[in-house]
């Protein structure tokens, strides 16, 4: 494996890491009557959302994670369109996951859904066997707290934590989203100490309805 360090960049993003919930519990339950298929089809018609949306929306798919994807932003992205793209990624998911994949599950898990981690700063970009690879703080950041919303609430699909940095830079007003102020410990940021975070209920959103 080669780093071309000549094309080194430091590039200033919003990250957003988002993961599928239930989802090992989701492909053990399909695997064992034979409909993984199903599972395949909805990350299909995910992916293609994302695509869908990249130029108008102004971010790029980093990469797939199994269950979920990272979304790279513009650092001037506008946090009311920001969280518009969000509610409507959501409410694209919970329609293909009750039309796909829910009629065909054995048991439902207590929780489906997604789950957002939001942080912002610089990250490096490198050009590494001809692909474009990000590296930097911000995707770690970013990564705990979608994995760290989970902690001391029993009901975390649709949520989003945010970094105060994110939070601040999108201008997210409480009065016109569902925030609450939280401390959550993140592995191997800050020490092992409390950061103090920003958690948003989103409100799902058909792709298809107009304001």
């Amino acid at each position: 494996m080669t780093i071309e360090s000549h094309e080194l960049s430091t590039e200033n993003k919003l990250v957003v890491f988002f993961d599928i919930c239930s989802s090992s519990s989701i492909v053990d339950d399909l695997k064992l009557t034979d409909n993984l298929g199903k599972m395949r089809n909805m990350l299909i018609r995910l992916k293609e959302f994302l695509v869908d949306h990249t130029e108008s929306v102004g971010f790029i798919v980093y990469k797939f994670i199994g269950d979920g994807w990272i979304l790279l932003f513009p650092d001037s992205v506008n946090g009311d369109e920001l969280m518009k793209f969000l509610e409507n990624l959501s409410g694209f998911f919970r329609k293909n996951f009750n039309s796909l994949v829910k009629s065909r599950l054995q048991s439902i898990p207590s929780v489906t859904g997604l789950t957002f981690g939001i942080d912002r700063g610089a990250l490096i970009r490198i050009k590494m066997m001809r692909q474009a690879e990000y590296i930097g703080r911000p995707l770690n950041v970013a990564a705990r707290l979608q994995s760290a919303i989970k902690d001391k609430d029993k009901n975390p699909a649709y949520k989003c934590l945010l970094s105060r940095p994110a939070f601040k830079a999108l201008g997210l007003s409480g009065k016109k989203y569902h925030v609450k102020r939280v401390t959550r410990t993140l592995r191997n940021i800050q020490g092992g100490q409390p950061c103090r975070c920003y958690k948003l209920t989103l409100r799902l959103r058909d792709p298809r309805q107009k304001e």
